[in-house]
């Protein structure tokens, strides 16, 4: 077969597919006069930042200065949590070896009361009998801890109060962070409150603030809140409402205490 052969037979393909090759030209020629400035100023973007991303982005001047900082921030992260974390005294800790848990509290809340409530009535100061601790004994060994660092909390308090001249401490109330028994658990601070409601002379009641931010054994108190109004019945005494904070820390990846 010739070529006019095969031109009569495919005149009407091989017209088609001429056509479309003359239309991708024109395109492609109308493209490049009017896009080439753009396409030229992409690559020449492309290949720019081809070459910043060879080069290194930081110095090793820069990572050592870098984990200089994050060890600085670790140490002050260190020493804040120190600072904030509420530290019991021996007594006030569980030990495994000295028998049941529950009879462990028993015998702190005991010696407690045994040599609390007497100082108290030879200082004339009225302090409730019951310490704030609950009427039934926690039997968990998650509030037992909680229960005797507030009872260390609170003899703690109630020393500074009969030392101040304190006339009253009415009411002690210790409420256990809610995370320890709901279903979403303790977050990343754990908080026990232990509020007092205690009565005497503005001065009296100065000294006992005072000397929560610089007990003898050398820990700080945490203030929640205070709040310090007239007495309604007497002109020469104030009562102060004061809410101390007992902070548990735990590592940013723990849910549950």
């Amino acid at each position: 077969m010739d070529l006019n052969d095969y031109w009569q037979e495919n005149k009407r393909f091989v017209t088609f597919v001429l056509l479309r090759i003359v239309a991708f030209f024109v395109g492609y020629l109308v493209i490049d006069g009017h896009y080439s400035e753009d396409i030229d100023a992409a690559k020449g973007t492309i290949s720019r930042h081809r070459g910043t991303l060879r080069k290194p982005l930081f110095t090793p001047g820069d990572l050592s200065r870098a984990e200089e900082e994050n060890d600085a921030l670790r140490t002050a992260v260190a020493t804040l949590e120190e600072a904030a974390a509420f530290q019991p005294r021996e007594e006030f800790v569980l030990d495994p070896a000295l028998g049941s848990f529950p009879n462990q509290y028993l015998r702190t809340l005991t010696r407690v009361r045994e040599d609390l409530l007497p100082r108290a009535n030879r200082g004339n100061m009225t302090i409730e009998p019951g310490l704030g601790m609950p009427k039934l004994s926690p039997t968990k060994d998650e509030e037992i801890v909680r229960y005797l660092e507030a009872l260390d909390v609170v003899e703690t308090v109630a020393g500074i109060a009969i030392n101040s001249r304190v006339k009253r401490l009415e009411k002690i109330t210790i409420r256990l962070d809610s995370g320890l028994t709901s279903r979403d658990g303790l977050g990343r601070i754990e908080r026990t409150t232990v509020r007092f409601a205690m009565r005497g002379t503005s001065l009296a009641l100065e000294r006992l603030l005072a000397a929560t931010q610089r007990p003898g054994d050398g820990r700080v108190l945490h203030v929640h809140d205070m709040e310090m109004t007239p007495s309604r019945n007497k002109d020469d005494e104030v009562q102060l409402d004061l809410t101390l904070t007992i902070a548990r820390l735990r590592p940013a990846d723990t849910k549950e205490g």
